[in-house]
């Protein structure tokens, strides 16, 4: 990834690799390999955060590059999946075999044909941007930066709606950890898909749980309520389909199953407070 300089600063090199060319590239994942890992990430486009540097209509990557990682991660079994606003970009990792693009921010009708016919999963990613347009000046966020993020949040917003209506598909999740989009506050984002762009609630939960399980090609285990499939089930009170916002209060969760054990909501056994004392 090469469009936020800060990493530079501040020794990232165990988190990122900066490639030039495709031996680069295909030592970048060999080297992934080796960690054990089972999804590569890369940057094909740059992003609002670095709008003097990379910004989100700037290509990171060549497309050679690009299939470079393809390539070698699916010979070890990975998938790939990349950081896609740019149009441009958003091709280029569809024609380069991408297993999953993040963002397809800027999509043209081309772009929404080629994942269309190759059924690549998208994940929007939009929470982060409509937090960081809110809460950013309270974070010290430049306004050029904010701007961006207006743009990249009203063009996901498009796209995001365009590649569900056309029948592609679409998971869930996104950037969070930080100040303005904490870890935690995910339910926000499912009603920010009803609330704003426009997705039924249904829809909204189908991306969340089914499409997300097979973008993680897991899907053989959990995703959906089937028999043979871990139970990790949320029991809410009330109808999320008519208040999609219901997944946002906690004292709504009547039980919080994972793998048919309740550990949280109003059925779960108190935990006992033990104290001991020194001697």
């Amino acid at each position: 990834m090469d469009w936020n300089p800060e990493f530079r600063k501040i020794g990232m090199e165990g988190l990122v690799f900066i490639i030039n060319g495709v031996e680069d590239a295909r030592k970048a994942v060999r080297a992934l390999v080796k960690d054990g890992i089972e999804w590569v990430k890369t940057y094909p486009t740059g992003d609002a955060a670095s709008p003097d540097a990379n910004d989100h209509h700037t290509l990171c990557m060549t497309f050679e590059e690009m299939h470079a990682v393809v390539a070698t991660a699916h010979n070890h079994k990975l998938k790939v999946t990349g950081h896609c606003r740019a149009t441009e970009g958003i091709k280029n990792a569809l024609r380069a075999g991408y297993d999953c693009i993040e963002h397809g921010t800027f999509m043209d009708n081309e772009a929404l044909d080629l994942m269309l016919e190759r059924d690549v999963p998208c994940v929007p990613a939009l929470y982060f941007e409509k937090a960081s347009v809110e809460l950013g000046p309270q974070f010290g966020l430049p306004q050029s930066v904010i701007d961006g993020h207006q743009e990249t949040l009203d063009g996901g917003m498009e796209s995001s709606l365009r590649i569900l209506r056309a029948g592609g598909r679409l998971g869930m999740g996104g950037d969070y950890g930080f100040g303005w989009n904490p870890h935690g506050d995910y339910a926000r984002e499912l009603t920010f898909f009803v609330r704003e762009v426009g997705f039924t609630p249904l829809e909204v939960i189908l991306c969340a749980t089914k499409t997300g399980s097979e973008i993680m090609g897991r899907d053989k285990e959990f995703g959906t309520l089937e028999v043979g499939k871990l139970a990790d089930v949320l029991i809410v009170d009330g109808d999320v389909l008519e208040r999609i916002e219901l997944l946002e209060d906690r004292s709504k969760f009547i039980a919080v199953l994972q793998a048919g054990v309740i550990k949280a909501g109003q059925l779960a056994k108190p935990i006992p407070t033990i104290i001991k004392r020194e001697k």
